[in-house]
């Protein structure tokens, strides 16, 4: 039974060594586009005070304790998104479309003819927070690093010897060892030098690198949320969620190095202090998925001291995230052969694939405090605003195998608390016809130092090595809205402008940054009974 024991742990060590979470992999989960229904988003988001809209069970929950009768409703979103990566010389641009269900879910109310509680009502509504769908591009030409001096010093950091890095027929590395040096080593792009000292096939003033990146992102956040709220007097209104939350985020990433003049050895046993140069290409490719739940709690209220002004606030705990990653790599490594021999001896092509790994952990999101106020200008305007604070640096892994004690940290002093600003106002032209406009603000969840590419986390986690860092989000809307007799139909766009820093790979120097802008028209039906 010891033995067993022994064996699982030294399996799982393996497991964790292959793969692991870093401060760039909370930022899904901290993601909050301006997403709702129509009304909610023409008006940016500012509904805390306001209530009335089935939105507002994930924002203020108190806004469900508004209602006076029941609804039903449901918003789709037609996306465009446009983003543009300018390196030295190379713009690179990339679009997409798709359509996305945003909202849906139903409100029912019952009411009381005496007493200070005028109605008690329950909400049910499927929200999507945020979508993950982008690809970029990127180019860098004549540059004067390689990805492999990264890996090499990530085996020479490791103390590794060539026994822990080579694949045989009765012994597989990729279940003990760090993938990133393991897969490195195995497609010769790193070699031996001795002992446990290894050197990349970039040799400084003799080699030059064009290299290029194809990013690719999917998947989404939800949140399915179970609301009761209440009426008091007509002059206070409380609200309690209970959110139970679900993402999904896939990433592929090619990762491809053209060099000139890179060292090469003839065949596996040529010593490395013997140079020969060549030219040819290789390309890492890592394939990562997360999938989890989480559950969370939201509490609110509503209080309107005269007629004209609401004054709200809420508290959203921490979402509590079951996770698990599934993640593969490979590399397809190809060079001209050297003084006429192959580099191999009989091959010049080499490609090595690691084992598909997964992992299972927690994590625990940052807590929200948000204070709303609203004014009502009779029946034929609406102001409003929303503050909300989001501990962001407060989010913390755990799990049985790992002790994330430094990962944690790296949490706390390289993210910081998120700020996030929405303003909006309607307009009643009509007692059937409304116009709408608002914009929000989101500051980036990362410290300035990190967004500006001045300093760089530690980003590197199993083979993955490409990450973006995203700066303040701003969102501008407009909308337009019409009721007659119980039905509605509301119509918004919203464009959404963000900038990310790239980083192919943590030494990489030179500051590159991607312009993002998307563009969502949605629609949302509705009807009240």
């Amino acid at each position: 039974m010891k033995r067993i024991l022994i064996i699982t742990s030294l399996l799982l060590s393996g497991i964790l060594a292959m793969h692991g979470q870093g401060v760039l992999d909370v930022l899904p989960s901290l993601s909050n586009q301006l997403n709702g229904t129509a009304r909610y988003s023409a008006m940016g988001g500012a509904f805390g005070a306001l209530g009335g809209d089935l939105t507002t069970i994930r924002q203020n929950p108190a806004g469900i304790g508004v209602y006076r009768s029941s609804e039903i409703t449901v918003t789709g979103n037609f996306n465009f998104t446009f983003n543009s990566v300018e390196t030295p010389g190379k713009l690179s641009k990339n679009n997409d479309f798709y359509f996305t269900g945003d909202n849906m879910g139903v409100v029912g109310v019952i009411r009381f003819n005496s007493g200070a509680l005028r109605n008690l009502n329950f909400a049910f509504a499927y929200n999507n927070v945020a979508t993950f769908n982008n690809v970029y591009s990127a180019q860098w030409d004549n540059i004067h690093s390689s990805l492999t001096e990264m890996m090499a010093g990530k085996a020479t950091a490791a103390k590794l010897y060539p026994s822990d890095l080579a694949i045989s027929s009765s012994y597989n590395p990729y279940l003990s060892m760090p993938w990133l040096p393991t897969l490195a080593y195995n497609t010769n792009l790193i070699y031996n030098i001795s002992g446990h000292d290894y050197m990349g096939i970039f040799q400084p003033g003799k080699t030059t690198v064009n290299t290029h990146i194809v990013n690719y992102t999917a998947g989404s956040l939800d949140e399915y949320d179970f609301n009761i709220s209440g009426n008091v007097s007509d002059r206070f209104y409380w609200g309690v969620t209970l959110n139970v939350s679900s993402i999904n985020y896939i990433v592929e990433s090619y990762y491809t190095e053209q060099l000139t003049n890179a060292y090469v050895r003839n065949n596996f046993s040529n010593n490395a202090t013997q140079p020969s140069y060549t030219n040819g290409r290789y390309e890492l490719q890592n394939y990562l998925r997360t999938d989890g739940s989480g559950v969370g709690v939201k509490l609110g209220f509503i209080y309107r001291p005269v007629n004209f002004l609401r004054l709200g606030a809420a508290f959203h705990s921490p979402t509590y995230y079951q996770l698990g990653d599934t993640y593969s790599a490979a590399v397809d490594y190809q060079f001209a052969n050297v003084d006429g021999r192959p580099l191999s001896g009989s091959a010049d092509n080499y490609d090595n694939q690691t084992d598909i790994g997964s992992f299972s952990y927690q994590l625990r999101t940052p807590w929200h405090l948000m204070g709303n106020i609203a004014v009502v200008l009779g029946k034929s305007a609406i102001i409003s605003a929303d503050y909300e604070y989001t501990a962001a640096n407060s989010s913390q892994y755990s799990s049985p195998y790992t002790d994330y004690t430094y990962e944690n940290y790296d949490i706390k002093n390289q993210m910081q608390g998120m700020h996030n600003l929405r303003l909006g106002a309607e307009y009643r032209l009509t007692p059937a016809f409304s116009l709408r406009a608002g914009y929000a603000w989101e500051s980036s969840p990362m410290k300035d130092e990190y967004v500006s590419g001045g300093e760089i986390p530690q980003i590197t986690e199993g083979t993955l090595i490409t990450y973006q860092i995203p700066d303040d989000a701003h969102n501008f809307s407009c909308g337009l809205g019409y009721r007659v007799n119980n039905f509605s139909i509301d119509a918004a766009y919203v464009h959404r402008m963000q900038q990310y820093t790239i980083i192919p790979y943590e030494t990489f120097t030179i500051p590159t940054s991607m312009d993002m802008r998307h563009n969502s028209i949605k629609v949302t039906l509705g009807y009240r009974f």
